[in-house]
């Protein structure tokens, strides 16, 4: 069988009907609760790492590097999301902030009641 300019265009008329008959472009996917995951799992990785070292903890520069380019990225993101789509920290109420003072502590207790409320 020979194929000419002509029967290509139907063959490429005839797959785009079809891929237009499918709901291909109505998928929408699980980001938003993935993203959530690795969030929770940097905080609490944050956290213990946090508790972990002291103020007079020595870091290879390697480790130091990791740490600023993690912290650059998420925050990045934060801005990105606060900045283009409208977004704050708490996704619909107020920012939540960006200091922590010594009276202030941060645990992450149960991972199974997060997931659960969430």
């Amino acid at each position: 069988m020979k194929i000419n300019e002509s029967k290509i265009k139907q063959i490429i008329a005839e797959e785009m009907a079809a891929i237009e008959d499918k709901q291909y472009f109505d998928y929408t996917d699980k980001e938003g609760g993935m993203a959530k995951r690795q969030l929770y799992d940097m905080a609490k990785y944050a956290l213990m790492l946090h508790d972990a070292l002291g103020d007079e903890t020595q870091l290879e520069g390697w480790v130091q590097s990791k740490i600023t380019l993690a912290q650059d990225y998420i925050s990045k993101v934060k801005h990105y999301l606060e900045d283009e789509l409208g977004m704050n920290s708490k996704g619909c109420g107020e920012p939540i902030p960006m200091a922590v003072t010594d009276s202030e502590v941060f645990t992450i207790d149960d991972e199974d009641e997060y997931l659960m409320e969430t």
